[in-house]
């Protein structure tokens, strides 16, 4: 070993093989250039290197090792001294970026040797210099140690002097201006009093098989090294976030955090991670938590991955883009080939500046403005936020997806109707607070997602980044209006916008003209994953070593909007879908309400008749479903002398089996329990829809039947009221509640669970027209 002291730093000249130097001591004055003719002598000089005794494995090959003391405190050391050896060491001409720094911890007195040889192998067919940061765990200290490849010994000199300078003074960090959409973002959520994890979006899967933390974390490093995206991080003025900028940092370290079973509950740990949130000065806006399953699981080992991004820097598109990328690391070992990616956001910021907005204004300034949507009141009252999901099995969602691909749409445009339809009824049942002219045309408007994509440039469909957008649309809806109509116009609106994605929904609002318009409170997004050639040889070959992944399903995230609904397909083809609201917005039943409305028109589209219009597709789909009492405060009670619920409440055990079918409703005994016709649904063979009337108190007047009975009745679809022995005059004066030409059947029998009888006794029955 030969140990030199030169500059204010000591710094120790070895060879593999002999022993480990001391700790050296802190440079008592700032560093100085290092003394070139010594560092020549010492690496010219001899070097004392024991022969292998016979029998024994050689050592590693020859190289100089040099101990650095680093003036850095230890969370910004990585970060510098990645930085430094990208500046000392060239890229290859292949484009591959060779993993320059290692990091190890050793905890006994033969670990550093062990290290030190690892160094060496690496350095005999590698690149000219690396480096190793060693913690020991004995005494928490914190050693950097350089090897040099053996060569001429001023090459050696000029990379550490390199090194040096570049340690000394590291390069400023890129800043990239960020786009008008993420200033949207970011201004709503920087300084926010008490976050709701507003922005942050969560994707979470099943692993089955053998995950190796180490090689986990490895592989997301390197992808972490690849992506520019994933090394930025915000950066704006105090007291205020108007203009933020984008820094692009040389290096970003992943967080992985792996759970064992039965130390973390799945749910509260999915909250708490959401309302932790980002700091968005910080890069790595996405880090990776593990959860293991129990050990003895049937199928194997499973663990649970939870990915965890932020809505200003990344979208739904582009983390599985970079999911892609993982595997293929993982698969290779931790490592990724090739260079950075190209185009990234600078790219894209290149292009955003230099965008005309010219063209863009003067489309929506011809863009009609929205009269009507989603009526909402505030309330202090209610806090946080929800989420509430429904499905629609792969048979339906097929059905849905083979209609509307028969009438030019797609199942984003049928997500979008349904939800039309729903602001229509909303903003009908709203009309005595806000007094409006019934009967007449009303254009609802919602915001919808685009890709962000389609705009002209080159490989923009791989790069990963907060490109989807949302933007208002709007239709017109009339009581005539067919379901089709409102397809055809939702799918051409949002062709319309393809040339404008890139516009943010703020400015898009600004340039609407009209004073009555009002901005859009609702949000609707279907996600689509990235298609890749390549996505089922990584599925073979990740099987080939005994895992199997699942698709990532999204959590859901609270937007700037009181509510989102959004929809996926899941592994079997079914289509998840799922609200997202602001309690203070909007309350729970009302948001239960619109989504399982919203999956009932979606169920119902395919087999309404073309012709009919909107009020009749709302009457003979939702008839006896309420309208969400939207914008009620959650602390406002009850008039005197109005109940503070329904008094009749229908509860549907069966839909129709064809539109026009009608309805056959039973009148439950006065003691009947409520279970009486649990599991009645499966044995009813009637076409009609069955249903139950429960009043809420005791004996209520004919009268308190009229808000579920009067949209049944209106329709003219033929509807039956069945009583048992007692109930007959009831369901008399009931009756008598419809038109005097159309007025529902009564139908008294002995034993209303003989459903087979029931039908067949409505089947005889004469038709009236």
């Amino acid at each position: 070993m030969t140990t030199h002291q030169f500059s204010s730093a000591p710094v120790t000249l070895l060879v593999v093989g002999a022993p480990a130097p001391e700790p050296c001591p802190p440079a008592a004055r700032p560093p100085r250039p290092l003394d070139a003719g010594m560092v020549r002598a010492v690496l010219a000089g001899p070097a004392a290197r024991p022969r292998p005794a016979a029998g024994r494995p050689a050592a590693a090959p020859e190289f100089v090792l040099v101990e650095l003391y680093h003036p850095h405190p230890p969370e910004e050391l990585r970060a510098a001294l990645r930085a430094a050896l990208r500046t000392v060491v060239p890229r290859p001409p292949s484009g591959s970026t060779p993993d320059l720094l290692w990091q190890r911890t050793v905890d006994g007195p033969g670990g550093l040797d062990r290290v030190l040889a690892e160094l060496g192998r690496g350095l005999a067919a590698g690149p000219p210099l690396r480096a190793v940061l060693v913690d020991d765990t004995r005494d928490g200290g914190r050693r950097l140690f350089v090897g040099l490849a053996p060569g001429p010994p001023a090459h050696a000199v000029g990379l550490l002097e390199e090194l040096r300078e570049a340690l000394a003074h590291p390069p400023e960090p890129v800043t990239v201006p960020t786009s008008a959409l993420q200033r949207e973002l970011l201004r709503q959520v920087i300084g926010e009093a008490q976050p709701e994890g507003r922005h942050v979006e969560q994707l979470s899967w099943s692993w089955h098989g053998p995950l190796d933390t180490g090689r986990f974390t490895a592989a997301w490093q390197s992808v972490f090294d690849h992506e520019t995206v994933l090394r930025a991080a915000f950066d704006w003025e105090e007291g205020g976030a108007d203009e933020p900028w984008m820094v692009l940092h040389e290096h970003a370290v992943p967080e992985v955090i792996r759970h064992r079973h039965d130390t973390a509950d799945w749910e509260e740990l999915l909250d708490a991670d959401r309302r932790r949130g980002f700091d968005l000065r910080h890069p790595a806006l996405l880090r990776a938590t593990l959860v293991d399953a129990a050990p003895d699981a049937p199928e194997g080992p499973v663990t649970r991955v939870l990915l965890t991004y932020h809505h200003a820097m990344l979208d739904g598109w582009s983390v599985r883009l970079l999911l892609q990328s993982f595997y293929r690391a993982y698969l290779t070992g931790g490592v990724l080939p090739g260079g950075e990616r190209r185009p990234d956001v600078r790219d894209h910021a290149r292009w955003l500046t230099g965008r005309s907005t010219d063209a863009a204004r003067q489309f929506w300034s011809t863009r009609p403005s929205a009269g009507s949507v989603l009526p909402l009141v505030p309330d202090p009252l209610r806090r946080g936020s929800a989420r509430t999901r429904r499905r629609l099995t792969p048979y339906e969602a097929v059905r849905l997806r083979g209609w509307a691909a028969a009438w030019g749409a797609g199942e984003s445009s049928a997500l979008q109707a349904a939800w039309a339809l729903l602001l229509y009824r909303a903003g009908q049942s709203d009309r005595p607070r806000r007094p409006g002219r019934p009967g007449r045309a009303v254009r609802v408007g919602f915001a919808v997602t685009v890709s962000g994509r389609g705009i002209p440039l080159d490989g923009i469909d791989r790069l990963p980044g907060a490109l989807r957008n949302p933007l208002p649309i709007s239709v017109r809806v009339h009581p005539g209006t067919t379901v089709p109509q409102l397809l055809a116009a939702l799918r051409d609106g949002v062709l319309d916008l393809a040339s404008y994605e890139w516009v943010p929904p703020g400015q898009a609002h600004r340039w609407t003209p009209g004073t009555r318009g009002q901005r859009p409170n609702s949000l609707v997004v279907l996600e689509h994953q990235p298609t890749a050639a390549h996505h089922l040889r990584l599925e073979t070959d990740l099987a080939a070593h005994g895992i199997h992944v699942g698709s990532p399903v999204p959590a859901g995230t609270l937007t700037s909007y009181p509510i989102t609904l959004a929809a996926h397909y899941d592994a079997t083809g079914g289509l998840v879908l799922t609200t997202t609201h602001d309690r203070a917005l909007l309350a729970d039943r009302d948001a239960v309400e619109l989504l399982d409305q919203s999956a009932h028109l979606l169920r119902s589209f395919p087999d309404l008749p073309s012709g009919l219009g909107a009020t009749e597709v709302l009457r003979s789909t939702l008839a006896g479903q309420p309208a969400p009492r939207l914008g009620e405060p959650a602390g406002s009670a009850a008039r005197p002398g109005e109940p503070a619920g329904p008094a009749v409440r229908l509860d549907v055990l069966r839909r129709a089996a064809r539109p026009g079918a009608g309805w056959v409703l039973l009148l439950p005994p006065p003691d009947a329990s409520p279970t009486r016709y649990r599991g009645t649904a499966r044995g009813w063979p009637g076409p009609q829809a069955l249903g139950v009337l429960r009043p809420a108190g005791e004996d209520p007047p004919a009268a308190a039947y009229r808000p579920v009975l009067g949209p049944l009745l209106e329709s003219r679809a033929p509807v039956a009221l069945v009583a048992p022995p007692g109930l007959g005059v009831t369901a008399h004066e009931i009756a008598r509640l419809g038109a005097p030409a159309h007025p529902p059947t009564v139908v008294l029998v002995e034993d209303d669970g003989d459903l087979t009888a029931l039908a067949g006794l409505l089947g005889r029955l004469p038709h009236r027209r």
